[in-house]
């Protein structure tokens, strides 16, 4: 299975890349809210921004030990009409690589719209009930090569057909499993700290949470790459539990930011970034 998706996904790339043009845009990948039902069932959505309209895109995704990925799910996302949507699921290796195109027939379909959106959903299961994160980080192979990679489907000045290839940074990224069912006081987090906010990349807000195990007074406050602080969150005696606060960056210039939390010995940091 593994060989015929490869080869699948590497003809499909050819059919729509009569030549090849690497070139740098302003293109996101990032990971929407992560969704947790009773059935200790993960949703997690992957979002994408692209500039410009897409032909294909590539995601190879590796994932932490003690979930199980069921299957990915294209309903209700932007590539639900896609021809081609396939997912190469490997458990083994904690791993799935993601192709999608729309267009394999002679049936024609539009490109997939400049915009952001979903694209896809991972579907875990928690099998392990001491795992309260789920990692995500990209990977490369070679023979056939698979990078997380968006393609664009362009014409040079003489109406010539080429494809544009734009490999997307994603930086390895912890997602918190919300527990949902059971007494409240079961669910109370027992240790502080400091979630991945999403959407990450956003534009032009984006939540934080974070995991207080017993009152206290936190801190959460916004810098940017000079380490200048440009914004507090809170300031203020909280109860334990799961906090979550949205902050609006609309007043801001896009670029990196850094959050960070103090609450008795307690402080961590996170990077963000504002795509305007």
């Amino acid at each position: 299975m593994s060989k015929r998706f490869n080869t699948l996904i590497l003809v499909a790339m050819l059919m729509v890349a009569p030549s090849l043009v690497f070139a740098a845009t302003v293109n996101q990948f990032a990971v929407g809210k992560v969704i947790t039902t009773e059935a200790n069932t993960v949703t997690v959505p992957l979002t994408i921004t692209n500039d410009d309209n897409l032909t294909a895109i590539d995601i190879p995704l590796k994932f932490s030990e003690g979930v199980t990925l069921k299957e990915v799910t294209f309903e209700g996302t932007r590539t639900e009409y896609f021809d081609l949507k396939i997912a190469n699921i490997n458990n083994k290796e904690h791993s799935v690589i993601i192709g999608l195109l729309p267009q394999i027939t002679a049936t024609p379909k539009p490109d997939l719209m400049a915009g952001t959106g979903p694209v896809a959903n991972l579907v875990f299961e928690v099998e392990d009930p001491t795992v309260k994160e789920i990692t995500l980080e990209t990977f490369e192979t070679t023979n056939p090569g698979h990078f997380l990679a968006f393609v664009y489907h362009d014409f040079d000045e003489n109406g010539v057909p080429h494809s544009r290839l734009e490999q997307v940074d994603f930086e390895k990224q912890s997602f918190p499993i919300t527990a949902s069912k059971g007494d409240a006081e079961d669910n109370m987090p027992v240790t502080f700290g400091l979630s991945q906010n999403y959407p990450n990349p956003f534009n032009p807000t984006t939540n934080i949470s974070f995991d207080v195990p017993v009152a206290s007074h936190v801190e959460l406050s916004i810098f940017n790459v000079l380490g200048q602080k440009v914004e507090t969150l809170v300031d203020q005696e909280l109860e334990a539990g799961t906090h979550q606060v949205e902050w609006d960056a609309s007043r801001y210039s896009s670029g990196i930011y850094f959050y960070r939390i103090s609450a008795d010995n307690f402080t961590e940091t996170k990077k963000m970034a504002f795509v305007k």
